[in-house]
C-alpha cells in the first residue's frame, strides 16, 4: 500500500458525495418539488408514470452488467447483495415491473396503453447513457453511478413522490413500487457505501466514483425535465399545425416554432424498442 492509499480519507470523500447528492438539482428537481406540494391529480401521475415505466426494472440489467466487470469477489458480493433484493425480495414476490404496473393501472392505464405511448427523448436518453456507463466506463464509474447515483438518490426524490401520491388518493398498495424502493435503497446504499469504502483507495479512483455518480445524475435531471415536459403537454396541448401553415412560417421566413422542429427531427420511441437497446425481450 502506498502513501497516498494510507492518507486517503475515504469516509470524508464519501461524505461530501452525500452533501453534493443533496444539493444536485437533479434530486431537488423543480416536477418533484410540485408534486410534493401542488394537487397533481391520477392523470398527471399517469402520464407521468407512463414515461417512467421504460426505466423500471432496468436496474437489475445496469447491475446485472457491472457484476460481470467487478474487478474481484468482494465486489461481486456486494453487487449480487443488491440484485437479491432488486430480483423480488420484500415484495410479496411481485418484481419492481408488476408493482409499477400495479401503480399505474390504478393511475388509469389500460392493459397496454403503455406500450402506444411515445417516449420523451429524455427518457430514451436516460437508459442509452447508463447502458454505455457499465459497458464502457471503468468499473468504479459505474459503481458510482449505480450506488451514489441511483441508491442514495432516489430515496430523497421518491419522498417528495410519496408525498404528491398520498394527496392525490394513492393507498399504500398501490403506491407500493415508491415505498419499496425508499426502504430498500437506504439498504442497497448502504451496501454499496462499504463497497466503496474498501475499493476506493486513492484520488484518481474517487474521481471514477464521482464521474460516473455526476453522470448518473446529470441524466436524471434531463429525464426529469422530459417527464415534466409531457405533463405540461397533457395539461396544455398545442395544437397541431398544418401543412399550410408550416409552407407560410417558411416562406415568410419566420422562425418554425421550437416544438415543431424537435418532432420533426426526432423518431417516434416507444417502451419496447428502448427495452430492445437495453437487450431485453
Amino acid at each position: 500500500m502506498n502513501s497516498e492509499s494510507q492518507h486517503f480519507d475515504v469516509r470524508g470523500f464519501l461524505a461530501e458525495l452525500h452533501d453534493e447528492i443533496d444539493r444536485h438539482p437533479g434530486v431537488n428537481h423543480v416536477f418533484l418539488a410540485r408534486t410534493a406540494t401542488a394537487p397533481f391529480t391520477r392523470e398527471d401521475y399517469k402520464v407521468a408514470g407512463m414515461q417512467h415505466y421504460p426505466l423500471v426494472g432496468l436496474f437489475t440489467t445496469y447491475m446485472e452488467h457491472l457484476l460481470m466487470r467487478a474487478p474481484n469477489s468482494d465486489c461481486k458480493s456486494w453487487i449480487a447483495k443488491v440484485l437479491v433484493d432488486e430480483y423480488g425480495e420484500g415484495s410479496d414476490g411481485l418484481d419492481h415491473s408488476q408493482l409499477f404496473r400495479q401503480f399505474l393501472t390504478a393511475a388509469g392505464v389500460a392493459p397496454g396503453e403503455e406500450d402506444d405511448v411515445p417516449l420523451d427523448h429524455r427518457v430514451v436518453g436516460f437508459i442509452a447513457e447508463h447502458m454505455r456507463i457499465v459497458t464502457t466506463e471503468p468499473f468504479l464509474v459505474g459503481l458510482g453511478a449505480l450506488g451514489p447515483g441511483h441508491e442514495w438518490a432516489i430515496p430523497k426524490m421518491f419522498a417528495m413522490l410519496i408525498a404528491g401520491l398520498e394527496r392525490a388518493g394513492f393507498s399504500e398498495q398501490e403506491r407500493m413500487y415508491f415505498d419499496l424502493h425508499v426502504e430498500q435503497d437506504c439498504d442497497h446504499g448502504a451496501w454499496l457505501e462499504e463497497a466503496l469504502a474498501d475499493h476506493v483507495t486513492n484520488v484518481e479512483e474517487a474521481a471514477q466514483v464521482r464521474r460516473g455518480m455526476l453522470l448518473c445524475l446529470q441524466a436524471r435531471k434531463r429525464f426529469w425535465d422530459g417527464v415534466q415536459t409531457e405533463v405540461v403537454k397533457w395539461r396544455q396541448p398545442v395544437r397541431k399545425w398544418t401543412l399550410k401553415e408550416r409552407a407560410r412560417l417558411v416562406l415568410g421566413n419566420a422562425p418554425i416554432p421550437t416544438h415543431v422542429r424537435n418532432r420533426d427531427r426526432r423518431a417516434i420511441v416507444y417502451r419496447e424498442q428502448v427495452r430492445a437497446l437495453a437487450g431485453l425481450d
